[in-house]
């Protein structure tokens, strides 16, 4: 009896270790890229890699260009903020305000073209929130230099996953459908209230504690609940995301340790560590059984690592991978509580 090799043991076909292949060769080439370029935050570029690619031709390049849209739009609006200079306590209310209106505008659309309203906020949340935390920064962290730092990686980062991507992405060959649940009204003023306040919980803890780790709670208990709050459906991330942030911080910790303590005066042997890592997640994302998980895992490990830059020391990284765990945790038990009940039971 003739022996399978181990990926086919494992479920990998050669589609999905060439969509894995496409991935790597993507997410290396925005890292890259964007460290050449001299970005500060070079880890944003690779983050489109993961997100933006999709099952189906049109729904990537809609992703793609709502993506830079998204971001344009949220850089905008926080700069513009900024400048008029309100109160702490209005910029807060201004920012919970437009976050979780982006919530509810996201869950109202219940499709693909959402992805426009979802990155607005995020964008506004990654501008506004380090400067409410009011913590020592440098000439690449004051909030126009995150702005344009934003903007420039998106674009980078979506031109990569879309040149190398593209052309062997299917087309969907049948019209965009939304998913049947009620977008009411009530729906959708308690994604706004549920994404309003815990924006609001992040940004008075943030303004009240000059913490790089409060800052890392804050940002991750935003994010998650405006994902789950803004999908027509929260079951399927809400049941990977554990898993998928817990991976991630892991092996963020591992390579940000590695990275800074064996290998930084090493280029080659970081390439190569780097690469591995990618690698290691790009399976997990091109797998059906744990692309939902790979999408967690990969953002938060890029975002943990600070791959193509060292700001943070190791106990820094080491704790604020802590507070985005704890916060995920956060997020799961409030969607559980306040949005699981209106969807049916999901057999498992």
């Amino acid at each position: 009896m003739a022996t399978r090799p181990i990926w086919q043991v494992a479920g990998v076909s050669p589609a999905i270790l060439f969509l894995a292949l496409q991935l790597i060769i993507a997410s290396a080439a925005a890292l890259g890229l964007a460290k050449m370029f001299g970005l500060a935050n070079p880890f944003w570029a690779a983050m489109p890699v993961w997100v933006v690619h999709q099952a189906f031709r049109e729904d990537l390049l809609t992703r793609a260009a709502l993506r830079i849209v998204g971001t344009l739009i949220g850089a905008a609006v926080s700069l513009g903020l900024l400048f008029l200079d309100p109160p702490q306590s209005v910029l807060i209310l201004c920012l919970s305000g437009f976050i979780g209106a982006c919530a509810a505008l996201a869950f109202r659309i219940g499709t693909t073209r959402s992805y426009g309203a979802f990155m607005a906020a995020i964008t506004m949340l990654v501008v506004v929130l380090p400067f409410l935390s009011r913590l020592p920064h440098d000439a690449v962290a004051t909030p126009v230099a995150l702005a344009v730092d934003r903007i420039l990686c998106t674009i980078l980062g979506v031109v990569c996953v879309a040149a190398v991507t593209v052309l062997f992405t299917p087309a969907r060959g049948a019209p965009l459908a939304r998913q049947p649940h009620g977008r009411t009204r009530t729906a959708g003023i308690k994604r706004f209230l549920i994404c309003a306040g815990a924006t609001m919980a992040a940004g008075i803890t943030t303004a009240g504690f000059a913490s790089f780790q409060v800052l890392a709670f804050g940002m991750t208990l935003v994010v998650y609940t405006l994902i789950m709050s803004s999908a027509p459906d929260p079951r399927p991330i809400h049941r990977n995301l554990l898993p998928g942030v817990a991976i991630g911080v892991i092996s963020g910790i591992v390579y940000h340790t590695a990275s800074y303590t064996l290998l930084a005066d090493t280029p080659v042997l970081l390439v190569v560590l780097t690469a591995l890592f990618l690698a290691a997640g790009a399976m997990l994302r091109a797998h059906p059984a744990t692309q939902g998980m790979g999408l967690d895992a990969n953002m938060c490990f890029l975002l943990v690592a600070e791959v193509g830059t060292w700001r943070h020391g190791m106990s820094d990284v080491a704790l604020a991978g802590m507070a985005m765990l704890a916060a995920a945790a956060v997020a799961w038990l409030l969607i559980k509580l306040e949005l699981l009940r209106d969807f049916p039971t999901e057999p498992i």
